[in-house]
């Protein structure tokens, strides 16, 4: 396991850091805690930080960074803490059992364990079950802490002996904070930050696939330099719906970008505000009406490839509409 961040670090959700602290210098430590939300916000990441607090012996509220337990998640891992993830498809009932059985329970040192259960809606009938009997009857000096995108596929007997904790989408300013250093540059970075709408984990991943969203620019461009009347070839990287969805969304936005510089000409209201000399080309290559039925039938291609269409006539008929046909 990689060094864990400390509770303080965390970008956004200072009420979750604070009631979390909080619970920690008043030694009010719940025994099960279930982080929900939406995928990529930082769950997983707040309840590491709160695990390593949990397991430091020397802080107060958060982890101190100096003591015997710090040290050790910092070397990457410490022995009082265990994650519990999905083994395939789910998280089985074998995986459980040790904990279950209570097998586990003595802690390395004097502190508490901490198991943490990733994906926490993928256990099955059998593991929740053989879960909420160890909930039932908790033990001293072990949290649990629950981490899911999804609450509703979790029993509602194991939801209600936890302590719930909603974590919501970040503002685009914590999201761009958390990727500027992998994006290379701050305007990137507000480009990404508004694409993932408010998650940094989908914010990373599109950076990852930001070449993605340069080729669909790069088309439309092409179509400007040969008068907008040559037939637009979709990039060979679109090899399935999910990458067709997200080449749509990428012209999407860009057109959006386009009608703001043909109506206002504000710079900073870009999202693609790295590309807004591109962006302006093809704002004098087309006019409002043009630009505005473009984002229209952009809007009727997702809802398309979002039902069970063919791929490429849901993309040629938004293609068609680029190039001017």
């Amino acid at each position: 396991m990689s060094p864990l961040t400390a509770l303080r670090e965390l970008r956004g959700h200072e009420k979750i850091k604070t009631s979390l602290a909080g619970a920690l210098v008043s030694n009010r430590v719940s025994h099960a805690y279930l982080f929900y939300g939406p995928p990529g916000v930082g769950k997983k990441t707040a309840g590491l930080a709160f695990a390593r607090a949990l397991l430091c012996s020397g802080g107060d509220g958060d982890a101190c960074e100096v003591c015997d337990d710090c040290t050790r998640s910092n070397r990457g891992g410490h022995p009082d803490l265990h994650l519990i993830r999905p083994d395939g498809a789910s998280i089985k009932i074998r995986q459980l059992r040790e904990v279950c059985d209570g097998a586990v329970f003595t802690s390395f040192g004097e502190g508490r364990q901490v198991f943490l259960v990733e994906q926490a809606e993928r256990m099955t009938t059998e593991a929740a079950n053989s879960f909420l009997k160890t909930l039932e009857e908790p033990v001293a000096g072990v949290v649990f802490i629950l981490v899911t995108d999804d609450p509703a596929r979790i029993p509602s007997t194991v939801l209600s002996r936890c302590l719930c904790y909603r974590f919501n989408n970040l503002s685009r300013e914590d999201v761009a904070k958390v990727i500027t250093q992998e994006a290379g540059s701050a305007e990137l970075a507000h480009t990404m930050a508004v694409l993932s709408g408010g998650s940094p984990g989908r914010a990373l991943a599109l950076l990852g696939g930001s070449a993605g969203r340069d080729r669909a620019l790069e088309m439309a461009l092409s179509l400007v330099v040969n008068s907008r009347r040559a037939m637009p070839v979709p990039p060979e990287e679109i090899a399935g719906r999910e990458d067709a969805q997200e080449f749509v969304n990428y012209l999407t936005v860009m057109f959006r970008d386009v009608m703001i510089i043909q109506q206002t000409g504000l710079s900073e209201l870009l999202i693609n505000i790295d590309r807004r000399d591109d962006l302006a080309k093809l704002a004098s290559a087309y006019d409002r009406r043009e630009v505005l039925d473009i984002l229209l039938t952009a809007e009727e291609t997702a809802r398309r490839l979002a039902g069970n269409v063919n791929q490429r006539l849901a993309l040629d008929s938004l293609l068609l509409k680029i190039a001017g046909f």
